[in-house]
C-alpha cells in the first residue's frame, strides 16, 4: 500500500495473540541529515529560505520513531518518511534513502 497509496484495514494481532504490527518502530540516524516540516524538500527560491529556517540537523545515533512510512518522491528520487525525534519530540520529515541509494536511517 505504500507504493500505490491505497488504504485499507489490517489486523494488529491474530485471534491467538500473534502480533502482526507493532506500534512505534524505532530508527537510528546513521548519516547526518535534516528534519523538515513538509514532505517536499525542493522549493522555489523564495520558499527555500523558509524551509532552511524550519529544519533541524539530525546527527548519527539519534533515535527516531516512524509516524508515516516512507514513500519515494518521483521528481527528486528521495525516499522520505514522517518521524518523531525521541530526544526532544520534534516531528517532521526525514530522508531515509537518497537518490543515489545512500541510507540515512536504519531500523533498530
Amino acid at each position: 500500500a505504500m507504493r500505490d497509496n491505497s488504504e485499507g484495514w489490517t489486523s494488529v494481532a491474530g485471534n491467538q495473540g500473534t502480533l502482526f504490527l507493532k506500534e512505534g518502530v524505532t530508527l537510528k540516524v546513521i548519516k547526518e541529515t535534516i528534519l523538515t516540516e513538509g514532505f517536499e524538500i525542493e522549493a522555489p527560491k523564495e520558499e527555500a529560505r523558509k524551509i532552511k529556517d524550519n529544519t533541524r540537523k539530525l546527527k548519527p545515533a539519534e533515535l527516531l520513531e516512524i509516524r508515516v512510512f516512507g514513500r519515494k518522491n518521483e521528481e527528486t528520487g528521495l525516499t522520505r518518511m514522517k518521524v518523531r525525534v525521541k530526544s526532544d519530540g520534534s516531528v517532521g520529515y526525514v530522508t531515509s534513502v537518497g537518490n543515489t541509494g545512500i541510507k540515512f536511517v536504519e531500523v533498530v
